[in-house]
């Protein structure tokens, strides 16, 4: 479970989002959305500990965490399978060609900065998943993805939804489909 209490942030002294409270049970997908400049992605990060709320707090019972997000960046001269093999050893994982094989990039050579958009959203969501997530945390999933990508990134998001909860922040109307519940920021 991941929950919200009274959960805040601000930059300066502008609050981005303030008394935020929710609560995502195992299995569930909270979808998050708003207009641009709402607090979507910040909220996130957030969740992920990649920032700090400025009030409130957040629970989770939850240990590993995946994320991944357009603003994620790779090492440009590195290939995709370098960046699993890397990643698997900060993790101490050994998950690395057959999660490779499981987004469409199996056969991609070359460093990462030659890769197509949609190749790179999937190398992320690769990485994102190699943590083994017990909460997955997807920032505008689907953004730069072909329809093979969205039918991969389907597939994904039910197979973890399966397995732990799924935080999808996107104003795209075909992925409200993934929602069980629904957190608007900015109105």
């Amino acid at each position: 479970m991941v929950s919200a209490h009274e959960l805040g942030k601000r930059f300066g002294s502008r609050w981005v989002f303030r008394r935020l409270e929710f609560c995502v049970d195992r299995g569930e997908c909270l979808l998050v959305t708003g207009v641009n400049g709402s607090g979507k992605s910040t909220l996130l990060k957030v969740l992920a500990g990649l920032e700090a709320p400025s009030e409130g707090g957040v629970e989770s019972s939850w240990g590993r965490v995946g994320y991944t997000a357009p603003d994620l960046r790779l090492y440009p001269l590195l290939t995709g399978a370098e960046h699993m093999g890397l990643a698997a050893k900060l993790r101490g994982s050994d998950r690395r060609n057959d999660l490779l094989d499981e987004v469409g990039l199996s056969g991609a050579a070359g460093p990462t900065s030659s890769y197509s958009t949609g190749m790179r959203v999937r190398l992320k969501l690769a990485l994102a998943l190699q943590a083994n997530p017990d909460l997955l945390i997807l920032d505008e999933p689907a953004a730069g993805l072909d329809e093979s990508g969205r039918s991969l990134l389907d597939g994904v998001i039910h197979a973890q939804k399966n397995r732990g909860a799924v935080i999808v922040a996107t104003n795209d109307p075909l992925e409200r489909r993934y929602g069980d519940l629904e957190l608007r920021l900015g109105g």
